[in-house]
């Protein structure tokens, strides 16, 4: 059984595959309490679900692409849930902290936003989404490499962007373009 919170079907705003139509399963709880947590439906309500129900729900939408977000899904082993996904022909995103990538191994793709900065893993992911505010400790980001793509994405509000942090992510990216920029496109279309 899964703790589900809502699953509803939009575009991914953000990251490599921005812009893709997706279905977004979102689940219970997390490891952490952010202050700039733009989404707090995962400490509220949920729904325990089975894997075939999830699946009649999600057989509603068009898309073969779905992203297990929360809150943080890897506070669940969720890898028997990844392969039955899969292997009804879904490709599966998962959108993660790094609390325990063992989790969710077998996923497609692999989002990894680390919220401790002093601690950055080095493998596991597919990309990597640091969320960056006007005064955030930009030094520990510069010291992070990885071949994969590295993306900076503004601290937002939790319905729509926050343009003080946009225009400090740009100029951050232009001044280090290892580094690509993230928005959240949702938020700026004014989508779920």
């Amino acid at each position: 059984m899964l703790k589900v919170v809502e699953i509803f079907y939009s575009i991914q705003g953000e990251g490599t595959q921005v812009g893709v139509p997706s279905i977004f399963i979102r689940l219970h709880g997390c490891n952490l309490s952010c202050s700039f947590c733009d989404e707090e439906l995962h400490k509220g309500a949920y729904e325990e679900l089975s894997f075939e129900a999830v699946l009649e729900r999600i057989q509603t939408y068009l898309s073969m692409n779905v992203i297990i977000t929360g809150g943080e899904p890897t506070l669940y082993d969720l890898r028997d849930f990844i392969a039955f996904l899969q292997g009804h022909g879904y490709f599966v995103a998962v959108e993660t902290n790094g609390f325990r990538f063992s989790h969710i191994a077998n996923a497609n793709w692999i989002t990894y936003s680390p919220k401790e900065w002093n601690h950055i893993a080095q493998e596991g992911f597919h990309e990597v989404k640091f969320v960056v505010g006007k005064n955030a400790p930009l030094e520990k980001i510069l010291e992070f490499k990885s071949d994969k793509p590295i993306f900076i994405q503004p601290q937002n509000e939790s319905d729509k962007p926050n343009f003080e942090n946009v225009a400090f992510c740009v100029e951050f990216v232009k001044k280090y373009p290892r580094f690509i920029l993230s928005v959240q496109l949702h938020k700026f279309l004014g989508v779920e």
